[in-house]
């Protein structure tokens, strides 16, 4: 969040004030250096933020000063210098549109809180060294931040970031935990021999190193993008493709993280379920990674509105084809055919299901996210391997290339109006008369 933060204010920052900030919040000094939190979720949401209760009230002769009032649910990093919120200006329009972006100091110069009284502090699963509060802002002086309205917009240019940085705590918690795995595996015996002898045990672990590495490859290459984009270095193309890859990556790697954190813990048997051993952290605080800055559902949407709005489906899917082209081991030519029958499939899904309406686009949207998460991955993977073949002549990444590649890239979902129904009946408990159900069939886009 304070990079993040440090990012919005670069972009956004009018006031000598926020420019003063921007020096903490990137200074090496301790002595010096600010964190910032993040302030949007309210009673009425967390993702949609449309309906936010907070209003900005001016102050009389001091352009661009504002105090906020109402409440804010759920405050990461209450003990931050700063943070960045969002309010509605008293008269502003209702909506998302409708919002304005500020920027505020908890403290004023002898260390008392602004105008802001801590209800109390969220009793959380996980992530319990970060304090997170429920707040009441009651005459908080504020400074706008970029102009009136049009808040949502200037605040994603802090939560891209965050959303990357989520995606590297989420390859961070599968590392981590893998290197437990691997050295547990190498010292625990059971039934005569070391875990690492028993071949079911080896697949277990090697199928979470697939896993970590496919997840690896994607965040990495969003955060190649992020520096060109952030340097001035990025094409157009490579933009609209971090645009499109940044909630796919958040998405898939949160869900992935919380899988192998459940996967680790189980390979530890019941001493992965103590906790003295340490180990039941990892699980706890992964699972909020699928959780905040957008859950899997809400970036599956962000997706197509990157789609939509960006015009981003056709560089994202030209940049899959051109790492593949660059791929010429012929070791891997079948990996590569998959991953391009895989684009290809995508491709011919979304004008397909466009024509279908909106809510079978919605309905498929979640499998249609990982299917582009999946297939970008396989390129990815193909690229790496391609290149450790020929600089370290070393087969695991062909291996992981190859296996990756062998499953279903493109889980598409086909949820016509029969599927539909059938969902809602299963999802709200609600009776399904046998005439209304049409005999079930693979719905999985051919």
């Amino acid at each position: 969040m304070t990079d993040g933060a440090a990012r919005a204010i670069e972009l956004y920052g009018d006031h000598e004030r926020m420019a003063e900030a921007w020096k903490h919040l990137t200074s090496r000094d301790p002595a010096r250096f600010w964190t910032s939190g993040q302030w949007m979720t309210e009673r009425t949401g967390g993702s949609d933020v449309g309906d936010s209760q907070t209003v900005a009230r001016a102050v009389p002769g001091q352009p661009g000063l504002f105090t906020l009032h109402g409440d804010k649910w759920f405050t990461s990093a209450t003990t931050a210098q700063m943070a960045l919120t969002l309010a509605r200006i008293e008269g502003a329009i209702e909506g998302s549109h409708g919002l304005s972006l500020f920027y505020l100091e908890l403290r004023d110069e002898s260390g008392r809180l602004q105008g802001i009284r801590v209800n109390r502090l969220k009793d959380k699963l996980g992530t319990r060294a970060l304090p997170t509060a429920e707040l009441t802002l009651d005459g908080t002086p504020a400074r706008l931040v970029g102009g009136e309205l049009h808040g949502v917009r200037k605040i994603a240019s802090l939560f891209n970031i965050t959303r990357i940085y989520n995606a590297c705590t989420a390859i961070s918690y599968m590392r981590r935990g893998l290197a437990l795995a691997r050295d547990y595996a190498g010292k625990r015996r059971a039934f005569g021999k070391l875990l690492a002898e028993h071949p079911l045990h080896l697949e277990t672990l090697a199928a979470l190193e697939i896993e970590l590495e496919a997840a690896m490859q994607l965040t990495f290459r969003c955060v190649e993008l992020l520096g060109k984009d952030e340097t001035g270095e990025a094409s157009a193309e490579e933009s609209a493709t971090l645009r499109m890859l940044t909630p796919l990556l958040k998405l898939y790697t949160a869900r992935q993280s919380v899988a192998a954190a459940s996967e680790i813990l189980e390979s530890f048997g019941g001493a992965g379920y103590v906790e003295d051993t340490g180990l039941p952290y990892l699980l706890r605080d992964a699972q909020v990674l699928a959780i905040w800055e957008g859950t899997t559902n809400v970036l599956s949407l962000d997706a197509l509105r990157a789609i939509e709005k960006e015009q981003a489906f056709g560089p994202f899917l030209a940049d899959i084809h051109a790492r593949l082209a660059a791929v010429d081991r012929p070791e891997l030519a079948a990996s590569v055919k998959r991953v391009r029958e895989a684009a290809r499939k995508i491709e011919a899904y979304l004008p397909a299901a466009v024509s279908e309406g909106l809510a079978f686009v919605e309905a498929g949207a979640r499998s249609f996210a990982y299917s582009l998460a999946r297939t970008y991955a396989g390129a990815l993977l193909c690229e790496h391997a391609s290149w450790s073949l020929a600089h370290d002549h070393d087969a695991r990444a062909l291996v992981t290339a190859e296996r990756w590649c062998a499953g279903d890239l493109a889980p598409l979902l086909e949820a016509d109006e029969d599927h539909r129904t059938a969902s809602r009946a299963l999802a709200l408990d609600e009776v399904l008369p046998a005439g209304k159900a049409a005999p079930e069939r693979n719905r999985r886009s051919a």
